[in-house]
């Protein structure tokens, strides 16, 4: 099977990037869905493709969560051209359903605050999409207030603030106070919002790169007292969460407020743009941080671009940087993605291959071609097309905004 990478097999996605998101959503949903050990009214997605033929322990709960976000992206891009939305809705309902299953019978049965927050954030644009349409939103309420108490339970005044990572509590990071920061503006809770900002300004913010150190850990010495160790890694997807929070404090905010988080905001969108840039031709990509939980962070970061790129709290040149990180990204994505019918011989060039049937698979790095990334016969990883799928899905609602 073969066709010119310039080109789609998919009419309409050379020109059209909702085409290209809609093509990311079912390439994701086809080749990596399937039912939960075989429940019926179960939706959940395999951590690799091909599936693993045997039971699988692992379980990549914060993957889930973002499938789940990804899919109300596409339910709201369906919904806004005029397509039947109701399916890829109720995928979602079916979803959730799995991950509470999967996780013990309550979406909180899990150790990592962060992976709570993750799922916490996508069910708040779940659960106004439902409302929007008219849908079920009980279970989604109930879902959100057990996540939301959880959550406000890790913020503690330990070193000053901040949001433990764990159960453990050992360690404050910014994966975890940034998503939380976010859920606080968005729970109509402006001063934690605030607070949690702060704190990241404070203790882990790096203002002459423009981006997040990880974060604190609290140890323990050999004479029993305590000290911290900072963590000083960066990545990209840190600066996602924490920048929305100050896109929206901002945009909730008056007066002095308005103009410290507004400026906030840019200065994150500087550093990203400054840190995780990469020249590719005459694109603006951000980089990847390969495979495993890593292969998320950039999609993630591309989300919140896109929601700064469309807040009329920001000065023009943020903004117009966060457009350009989102579009060259997605683009390159787009363009170093491969095409296949799955019914058909990968290697047969005479292969005729069916529209309707055509997936991708995406490549982890943006700057390389999937054909060398993820070669034919290679483990997919679930996380590494989801990442690929939001800043599809990302660039489409930015083209939609024009």
């Amino acid at each position: 099977m073969s066709h010119d990478p310039a080109h789609s097999l998919i009419t309409g996605a050379n020109e059209d990037r909702r085409e290209r998101a809609g093509l990311a959503a079912r390439s994701v949903q086809s080749l990596f869905g399937e039912r939960l050990f075989g429940i019926p009214g179960t939706w959940i997605g395999a951590v690799e493709f091909p599936h693993p033929t045997q039971f699988s322990t692992k379980w990549h709960y914060w993957w889930q969560a973002h499938l789940l976000d990804a899919l109300v992206d596409a339910a709201q891009r369906e919904a806004t051209s005029g397509q039947d939305a109701g399916p890829t809705r109720e995928r979602a309902h079916r979803l959730l359903r799995s991950i509470a299953l999967r996780s013990g019978g309550q979406v909180v049965f899990n150790n990592y605050y962060d992976d709570m927050s993750w799922l916490m954030l996508a069910l708040g644009r779940f659960r106004h999409l439902e409302e929007d349409a008219g849908g079920k939103t009980r279970h989604l309420t109930k879902a959100g207030s057990d996540l939301l108490k959880a959550i406000r339970d890790a913020h503690t005044g330990d070193l000053n603030g901040g949001v433990f990572w764990t159960r453990e509590r050992t360690y404050k990071n910014t994966a975890t106070t940034g998503p939380a920061a976010l859920i606080a503006v968005r729970t109509h809770a402006a001063q934690e919002c605030a607070s949690l900002l702060s704190w990241l300004e404070s203790h882990l913010w790096d203002a002459s790169k423009g981006v997040f150190k990880d974060g604190i850990n609290i140890v323990t010495h050999d004479d029993g007292s305590t000290g911290t160790k900072l963590e000083e890694a960066v990545y990209t997807y840190n600066s996602g969460p924490a920048l929305a929070a100050a896109v929206e404090l901002a945009q909730t905010s008056t007066g002095a407020e308005t103009k410290r988080w507004a400026t906030f905001a840019a200065q994150i969108i500087a550093g990203a743009d400054k840190e995780f840039g990469r020249d590719m031709g005459n694109r603006r990509v951000l980089k990847t941080h390969g495979s495993g939980d890593a292969g998320l962070f950039t999609g993630i970061l591309v989300r919140y671009l896109a929601e700064a790129a469309e807040s009329k709290a920001l000065d023009p040149e943020a903004r117009a940087t966060a457009r350009r990180l989102v579009l060259d990204t997605a683009d390159a994505f787009w363009a170093g993605r491969r095409e296949f019918d799955p019914d058909l011989d990968f290697n047969d060039p005479q292969a005729q291959p069916d529209p309707a049937r055509v997936v991708a698979i995406f490549s982890p790095n943006p700057l390389e071609h999937a054909d060398t990334a993820q070669p034919v016969g290679r483990t997919v990883e679930l996380g590494t097309q989801v990442q690929a799928w939001t800043a599809l899905e990302a660039a489409a609602r930015l083209e939609a905004t024009v």
